[in-house]
């Protein structure tokens, strides 16, 4: 009798039993919540399910960019002037936009080599894979 020996549980033992399995519960909804409420992973399903949306976004906020920082070319006709309208202005303005294209033109540079790299390895390993033909052989 000493197995079944079932103790009453007073109501405050009780509350206290409940507030601890309501801990735990919480905690592992907390968990939950920040798993997918995470910022990265809250972008990444942004970007999965809009992504034409953000593509043309970052579009239009590059050439919106490029309007600011590129000032309009003053424009003066000059009757002795062999090209006519020449746009002025162009010298100061070249600083601004290399400045917004080399770090554009760095990462597709390195994702043109990335992607070449495996290109060529993925081809070397299939040239690898066939078998080798002895000249003067047929099949």
């Amino acid at each position: 009798m000493a197995g079944q020996h079932h103790q009453r549980l007073t109501p405050k033992q009780l509350a206290l039993r409940d507030l601890e399995s309501a801990r735990v519960e919480l905690s592992r909804q907390i968990d939950l919540v920040a798993e997918k409420w995470n910022p990265r992973a809250v972008m990444t399903r942004s970007f999965e399910r809009y992504r034409v949306a953000w593509i043309g976004g970052a579009a239009v906020a590059g050439l919106a960019a490029l309007k600011f920082l590129m000032p309009s070319p003053t424009r003066t006709h000059d009757p002795h002037d062999e090209l006519g309208d020449a746009p002025r202005g162009w010298g100061r303005s070249n600083g601004a936009l290399a400045m917004l294209l080399m770090p554009l033109l760095a990462m597709g540079r390195k994702a043109a080599m990335n992607y070449g790299m495996q290109f060529v390895q993925s081809w070397l390993q299939k040239r690898a894979a066939e078998p080798a033909h002895a000249p003067g052989t047929t099949e």
